[in-house]
């Protein structure tokens, strides 16, 4: 089947899934249709490969026909106006069953329904028991209408795909503005020109609490940023907009007192990858730089302990050789007091050894943090 084709029968099933607001207004056309040439039947009908879709209709309660049973087969793959004055004699249609049988159709006009993509999705014709022709007026009129129809109907499918597209954004823009709202850190979206498109309540809170500063969309960034901090953010907001994010430590002066923050400032793009401002985002790292903090302090604490254990370690050696050379003199097995001396040396020794690994672990990761 060629690609056209396909393509033509995937429009015919969008419009055939289409809720269609117009229907008055084709219902009105197929019967003006009827009126203007003077037919008992007329249809407006959508034809996919395998069925004909009527959809509006006159003087006929037919819902679907198979395709190949069908004179508007020929009006679509020929894609203009058809005309048969006599179905009885024309080889086409002369053996279809609707002419040797009920209603014995013998007339038949129909205008294909044209997109703007040039695909036919069907038709708007009519039907007579009596071999007859159209006047040129009458063929006219019947074209103007299919291209009516069509219109409306492709009114409609922009008007769903708009609505769906409306539908898709807002579900968007909810997950986004929850993903924005469900997290503690301040963001802020601004545009080329560092005006503010959007922010989230943290940083809405952040300014008021602070600056007693209303933040709202389009505000300027000389209306957001204090002086002090001014240069340094331009600086690192144009940074983000030639495409390189900036991530920095900060302190803070606060009613908490100096309080430290993870500032970053990112390039934001659309749906083409093209750079259309900067987000930015600022994090109170306080209960982190704490654990670090105390981390540290322990680290400290490991450090003095292992000095310790490092000064008791020639001692203890000490010890150990006497208490070797005791034995290697014959003393008398039995002596509870030397017995437990041993013991006591040996547990030591053992706690010694092991404290002093540890404490090492610990120094190494009190290392690394420092260097982060």
């Amino acid at each position: 089947m060629p690609d056209s084709a396909l393509k033509g029968y995937d429009t015919v099933n969008r419009f055939l899934k289409m809720d269609i607001s117009k229907e008055a207004e084709l219902q009105q056309i197929v019967e003006l249709a009827a009126n203007i040439c003077n037919a008992p039947i007329a249809l407006i009908t959508f034809m996919d490969d395998k069925t004909q879709h009527i959809k509006f209709k006159v003087g006929t309660n037919v819902g679907e026909v198979p395709s190949q049973d069908t004179f508007c087969q020929y009006t679509v793959a020929q894609k203009e106006f058809l005309i048969i004055p006599d179905a009885s004699v024309d080889e086409r249609v002369m053996n279809n069953p609707y002419v040797v049988q009920n209603p014995h159709v013998r007339f038949y006009a129909g205008s294909p329904l044209t997109t703007h993509d040039d695909d036919n999705i069907g038709t708007l014709c009519v039907y007579d028991t009596q071999p007859r022709i159209l006047t040129a007026m009458q063929e006219k009129m019947l074209q103007r209408l299919a291209r009516q129809v069509t219109r409306l109907l492709e009114f409609d499918a922009s008007l769903q795909l708009l609505k769906e597209q409306y539908e898709y954004s807002l579900i968007q823009q909810t997950k986004l503005r929850s993903f924005f709202e469900s997290t503690s850190s301040c963001h802020l979206l601004l545009d080329t020109q560092l005006r503010v498109i959007s922010f989230n309540s943290a940083m809405s809170n952040a300014l008021m609490d602070r600056y007693q500063l209303p933040i709202v969309e389009g505000m300027e960034v000389t209306d957001y940023v204090e002086s002090s901090f001014m240069d340094e953010f331009i600086h690192n907001c144009k940074t983000a907009l030639s495409g390189e994010a900036v991530s920095k430590e900060t302190v803070i002066n606060s009613l908490q007192g100096n309080v430290p923050w993870q500032l970053t400032y990112e390039p934001a793009f659309d749906s083409a990858g093209i750079i259309i401002g900067v987000t930015y985002s600022a994090t109170d790292i306080s209960q982190t730089a704490k654990h670090e903090k105390t981390i540290m302090e322990q680290g400290e604490s490991f450090r003095q302990i292992d000095l310790i254990l490092s000064e008791l370690n020639q001692p203890m050696q000490m010890v150990k050789s006497a208490m070797a050379g005791i034995k290697d003199q014959g003393y008398p097995v039995g002596v509870i007091e030397f017995e437990l001396l041993e013991s006591v040396c040996e547990e030591l020794w053992e706690k010694r050894s092991v404290s002093s690994l540890a404490d090492k672990e610990v120094i190494k990761v009190t290392d690394a943090i420092v260097k982060n």
